[in-house]
């Protein structure tokens, strides 16, 4: 009964896959610009890539994370546990590389409201 009530629940690592996988698509999309010779996002990253970098490792180990423990939750339950705790800590910071990324211009917006 209890077995059957958790198969219909959805784990933390499903919406991670999504999430940084809708990410990773985006991040595609976006118009960039050359610094150093490394492509850079111009929206949220001006002018910042060493921040856009860390954002783009914490995603790609958000999503590398999600996708092994999704493969192993059944067979090898520990090893998928671990690999969801790697999910989650990476995921929460990619949330705060982002929101780091973005804080500056949130700030200036509101100034500018404000003056």
């Amino acid at each position: 009964m209890m077995l059957r009530i958790l198969e219909g629940r959805t784990r933390i690592e499903e919406p991670i896959f999504g999430l940084s996988f809708i990410t990773a698509m985006v991040l595609v999309q976006l118009p960039y610009e050359d610094i150093n010779g490394n492509p850079v996002p111009t929206i949220i990253f001006h002018d910042q890539p060493s921040v856009f970098h860390a954002f783009v490792l914490a995603v790609n180990f958000a999503f590398t994370g999600a996708v092994i423990t999704l493969c192993l939750r059944e067979e090898f339950p520990k090893i998928a546990r671990n690999c969801r705790r790697i999910a989650v800590l990476f995921s929460a910071a990619a949330a705060g590389i982002l929101s780091w990324a973005i804080a500056p211009a949130a700030y200036n917006f509101v100034e500018s409201l404000l003056c």
